[in-house]
């Protein structure tokens, strides 16, 4: 009896079970018809990486001036979310939640401004362009990303079209895009000038080519410091690909560090021209400011002060537009000088500083560096660079704000060789480390640039 009473409550529940499921198949799930598709512009100036997700879903991420890329998904309704890391923190911290009905055979792109803590949210949609595979044409839109730049005419036509009032191909605000039109493929232009004012021109691009079957946006973004211009333009296509436009009247700037101890004071020289220095007296431990010159290629010449016959080192540089370089000179007397050649993204991000150490002190072949909260003692504190060796050069990484001592040793031992130094960081600092050699071999000193 148990066990037939068992198999009739087995059967009962399996038919509930079936009834069930076909319920919520005739009812309650809504069923694709097509594909649109996703993608992501992060017009945020001060914003860390930002990722996408598709409800819990990671899509890809976009660091600020760049595009996440089109993909395809069901011509369905989902959340869209928005998360990024913060240093120290474990989770991402999620900023924004977009739901979206997605639409079959378009465009949808997710366009982020303002602050990344709280930002702004808007969605351009457009029918998706299909190539049959013969056009010569390429698909061109125009979006001001910009706040504050105002209001603004766009200029987009062949290499050396002058602007003339009245054939801008549109006046725009700061939130607006110029719908899409096509374009001949070939060499453009690009020129953004006051409002009905086309002689006063605040930004041209150099001439760039334009590939047939590819759809193209012209964003205007806020200009950071990691370029020289006012006004930041880059070119990005559906594929995500995001490429900066220079503006052709920002020329590139050089910064020099003196970095070589035991060297004299040196004059710098650009291209043999020794009829005046670039830079003269430059001493140990100091730099220049950010010194403008046209892109391309240069020599730049060190000699003694006031005997440019006398050569203490020679350096070939590539300067792009708008680009910002530091070199830094270092070594030690009786020995072949190193020249460490960086290419500066000084962008200050809101949720975290940026650091950047440089080790050119030439009396260690290593050492360990210690940033530790203020007061730490180390002797149980693992380093958090070890075995710098000379020369040794990061990027500018992401760092925890904070009061901190910073600590050098012998690489593997406690014995200091500099420090404790204080340094303070708070969010959005942007910091150069420089390690120095001092009269006494067995010293070290830290130079700390905030950009």
């Amino acid at each position: 009896m148990t066990g037939m009473t068992g198999i009739f409550r087995a059967l009962i529940v399996a038919v509930l079970v079936a009834a069930l499921l076909g319920g919520c198949a005739e009812t309650s799930l809504p069923e694709a018809t097509g594909k649109g598709t996703i993608n992501m512009i992060n017009a945020m100036p001060a914003s860390p990486t930002v990722g996408l997700l598709i409800e819990e879903r990671v899509l890809g991420s976009a660091r600020y001036k760049s595009a996440h890329g089109a993909q395809a998904f069901d011509d369905l309704t989902y959340n869209f979310n928005f998360e990024y890391l913060v240093p120290g923190v474990t989770a991402s911290i999620r900023t924004a939640t977009v739901s979206l009905d997605v639409i079959a055979d378009n465009e949808h792109t997710f366009v982020l401004t303002g602050s990344v803590t709280a930002p702004d949210v808007t969605i351009w949609e457009r029918p998706q362009r299909e190539w049959e595979g013969t056009e010569t044409v390429f698909e061109a839109s125009i979006a001001h990303l910009s706040p504050a730049l105002g209001d603004v005419d766009v200029y987009f036509a062949t290499t050396g079209t002058v602007p003339v009032l009245g054939e801008e191909r549109a006046k725009l605000s700061f939130g607006e895009r110029m719908p899409e039109i096509d374009l001949e493929n070939g060499e453009y232009e690009f020129i953004i000038t006051a409002r009905d004012d086309p002689a006063t021109i605040l930004y041209q691009s150099d001439p760039v080519i334009y590939l047939a079957r590819i759809s193209y946006v012209q964003a205007i973004f806020p200009a950071d410091a990691s370029i020289t211009g006012n006004i930041s333009v880059r070119s990005i296509s559906t594929l995500g690909l995001s490429s900066e436009l220079p503006d052709v009247n920002s020329m590139p700037t050089v910064r020099t560090i003196h970095a070589a101890f035991g060297t004299e004071n040196l004059d710098i020289y650009r291209d043999d021209d020794f009829t005046a220095p670039v830079f003269s007296n430059l001493g140990f431990g100091e730099m220049t400011g950010d010194l403008p010159f046209p892109a391309g290629t240069a020599n730049f010449t060190y000699t003694a002060v006031g005997n440019p016959g006398v050569i203490i080192d020679e350096e070939l540089l590539i300067m792009s537009q708008g680009q910002r370089t530091s070199t830094f000179l270092a070594g030690l007397p009786g020995t072949d000088l190193v020249r460490i050649i960086l290419i500066d993204d000084r962008r200050s991000i809101e949720t975290h500083a940026t650091l950047r150490l440089v080790q050119a002190a030439a009396n260690f072949d290593a050492m360990d560096l210690y940033l530790v909260d203020t007061g730490t003692d180390i002797a149980d504190v693992n380093p958090l660079a070890a075995n710098l060796t000379f020369p040794f050069v990061s990027d500018f990484g992401p760092t925890i704000p904070g009061n901190y001592d910073l600590i050098l040793t012998l690489p593997g031992e406690k014995t200091v060789i500099a420090g404790p130094i204080r340094v303070d960081i708070v969010n959005g600092d942007v910091v150069e480390l420089l390690i120095l050699d001092t009269v006494d071999p067995t010293i070290a000193e830290v130079a700390i640039t905030a950009f």
